[in-house]
């Protein structure tokens, strides 16, 4: 259905879109009486005058630049203290503006973070934020690079494991065999390697 005929529809169930036939005078006198084509035309011309919509709001197509800031600030803030409380109404900001962003296109691989199910890491939906943060943010300091999947899963886990050496340093017990191979790959310099054979297939 289209939009004009959608909004005809919801004004005609609060009665705004036209009757469905001529109004009832409330004079007790009666009126001269029409020809049927003028009774047509009258709720005719009705409906086509409170059928018009007003115009749409303009789909926003860039984010701000102030938005964009406080994005990496906040992905930042919370790779160097993922457990801070008070940050966590700032988290909550970051996903949902990465997810609405209109220009910001974040593709994540669930196959990166897919062994901290089991078992269930205790940081695990603190990391899986923080590979969306991470990887908004890594697209906007670096807009020169290449919008693929690869390019920006390597920036994001590469914020994912500072995150996760931070929790460490709060929470030594916090460990977590997938993530702790990751820090191996990237001491020996072949994160990016591996995380970009783990999400080949994901698109």
């Amino acid at each position: 259905m289209r939009k004009p005929a959608l909004a005809c529809l919801l004004a005609w169930s609060l009665g705004a879109c036209g009757a469905a036939g001529p109004r009832q005078s409330s004079s007790p006198q009666s009126k001269p009486q029409s020809s049927p084509a003028a009774a047509q035309e009258k709720p005719s011309g009705q409906a086509t005058q409170t059928a018009t919509a007003p115009p749409e709001k303009p789909v926003e197509k860039h984010s701000t630049l102030e938005d964009r800031q406080r994005l990496v600030t906040v992905a930042h803030k919370l790779e160097a203290s993922p457990l801070d409380s008070t940050l966590a109404p700032e988290r909550e900001w970051a996903v949902s503006w990465t997810v609405a962003a209109p220009d910001i296109h974040v593709r994540t691989c669930p196959a990166l973070l897919a062994d901290l199910r089991r078992p269930r890491y205790k940081y695990r939906s603190e990391m899986g934020a923080q590979l969306l943060i991470s990887s908004a943010a890594f697209l906007i300091e670096h807009p020169d690079q290449p919008d693929s999947i690869a390019v920006q899963s390597v920036g994001g886990m590469e914020g994912v494991l500072k995150a996760y050496s931070a929790i460490l340093k709060t929470d030594p017990q916090a460990t977590a065999k997938p993530l702790d191979e990751f820090l191996q790959k990237q001491s020996n310099g072949k994160l990016a390697e591996t995380v970009r054979e783990m999400v080949k297939d994901c698109h």
